[in-house]
């Protein structure tokens, strides 16, 4: 006994809701691209053995201190500050974030007290977590 079959048409797979997702996705990754690359200035950071990639870097504010020539300056961001400034912007951004953590990062040629110039400046002004920007070797940790 022959069971009949039904003509059922064929599947198709609609592309316009596929094409939006796609132009969609690309916006949001430039996007993203944008931002990522706009916090943060190229550094020679330096090398610590023991270093680990901190969990909640992308959340911090990035401060960092940079060498142009025989001059090292400061940049919220890329965006270049003095010490004053910079300790203005921090007591800004506590009240808008009391919660507020940074992450600071300094060329590997950048002497220590210019590194604690700009601790000071933001612990007087409340900031009181920071991690700071390495690039580890390996032997403990991951990369930057």
């Amino acid at each position: 006994m022959r069971i009949p079959m039904e003509d059922k048409e064929e599947t198709k797979v609609q592309m316009a809701p596929m094409i939006d997702m796609v132009f969609l996705l690309i916006i949001f990754f430039m996007t993203a691209s944008h931002m990522s690359a706009s916090r943060s200035k190229d550094l020679d950071i330096p090398v610590a053995d023991r270093g680990v990639i901190p969990k909640d870097r992308p959340d911090r504010w990035t401060v960092n201190i940079a060498q142009e020539g025989t001059t090292f300056r400061i940049f919220s961001g890329t965006e270049p500050v003095t010490v004053a400034e910079l300790k203005r912007l921090v007591t800004e951004r506590l009240k808008q974030d009391p919660a507020l953590k940074v992450y600071l990062r300094a060329d590997k040629q950048t002497p220590h007290k210019e590194v604690k110039a700009v601790m000071s400046a933001m612990a007087e002004a409340g900031i009181g977590d920071f991690i700071f920007g390495v690039i580890s070797t390996g032997k403990k940790g991951g990369d930057e």
